[in-house]
């Protein structure tokens, strides 16, 4: 705006030297014209810069790695386009980094910036000190801000550079499943009153001469446990919560319902999740993505849980199952 000004000043000091030193008629009518020209603009321009809404819009969610954009748009109505500036600001949660972009509006039509997708974590997208100036720029208005939007970069689930043995954590020991039902493993018993008959195992019964009832049976599994550390370089987080997400689905696709346990930087304690299907998993995920991180955050490696039947630690270069 300040550049506008000098360009209309220096217009102003051209048409007092000509009026000063030409006595023509048209002389004071250029004088005239430029001494009202501002007002004249703001005049002209006023309903435009009033009527300037500016909208912001983004996808949700993405995956780390994938090309995604920030949608821009502005838009007064029918009257013609005011100059408008603005700061585009990208703030990471989880890092605290603010990315600061100058704006100005082209146009009616959208425009497009594309976002950083390189870590995990979520960004808050907000437009700041948004103003909008008359035609000849002299004069500008503050300019209603559109809400900030939030975009959640997804880790991609990645294998452990060592797979775990899953008969590390397989039940050893069965109970009878409440209620019957299918089931791969079946123990024999006497048959009681009230039994199925679909239950009933009619060859061993006439080898047994009596009758053998097939008892459905489920596994008593102890506690399964999930570790990682939130902490260390950007780098270091995506692959560690790419290997939890990963080694959760993987649990779960094996009917291994378990607790993922965390220190949580916000206050250094404790936190857990208990996982049972995969809407719990996207929960924490959602979760994780918006804590800030601390370089202070104790790690959770060397705890002892004595409870857990199984647990398996997520760390970037090498993964540890107990």
């Amino acid at each position: 705006m300040g550049k506008h000004w000098l360009i209309y000043l220096a217009a102003l000091g051209g048409a007092v030297v000509f009026h000063a030193y030409y006595f023509g008629w048209y002389s004071w009518f250029i004088l005239v014209m430029a001494l009202c020209l501002p007002g004249f603009s703001l005049v002209v321009s006023f309903l435009a810069m009033v009527r300037m809404r500016l909208y912001l819009d983004a996808p949700p969610c993405c995956s780390r790695g994938d090309q995604i954009f920030i949608s821009l748009r502005s838009s007064n109505g029918f009257l013609p386009m005011p100059q408008c500036r603005f700061r585009l600001t990208v703030t990471s949660v989880m890092t605290g980094q603010v990315l600061s972009m100058k704006q100005h509006v082209p146009g009616q039509d959208n425009w497009y910036v594309p976002l950083d997708t390189s870590h995990c974590g979520t960004l808050v997208c907000a437009v700041e000190k948004a103003r909008d100036y008359d035609y000849l720029g002299l004069f500008r208005f503050p300019v209603r801000l559109p809400k900030p939007v939030e975009v959640q970069i997804r880790p991609v689930p990645t294998p452990p550079e060592k797979l775990p043995n899953l008969a590390q954590f397989l039940a050893r020991r069965r109970q009878p499943k409440p209620g019957g039902g299918f089931s791969e493993e079946h123990d024999m018993r006497d048959y009681h009153p009230g039994d199925s008959m679909r239950d009933i195992h009619w060859k061993l019964s006439v080898k047994t001469d009596r009758l053998i009832v097939r008892e459905p049976q489920e596994p008593i599994r102890g506690l399964t446990l999930l570790t990682f550390d939130l902490l260390g370089t950007p780098e270091q987080v995506d692959a560690t919560l790419e290997r939890l997400v990963w080694m959760s689905q993987w649990l779960l696709d094996h009917e291994t319902p378990h607790r993922i346990l965390w220190i949580d930087p916000t206050d250094c304690q404790i936190a857990s999740a208990a996982m049972e299907n995969r809407d719990n998993l996207q929960e924490l995920v959602e979760r994780l993505l918006r804590t800030p991180l601390r370089p202070d955050t104790p790690s959770i490696a060397n705890r002892r849980f004595a409870s857990a039947s199984w647990r398996y630690h997520i760390q970037p270069e090498q993964e540890e199952a107990s």
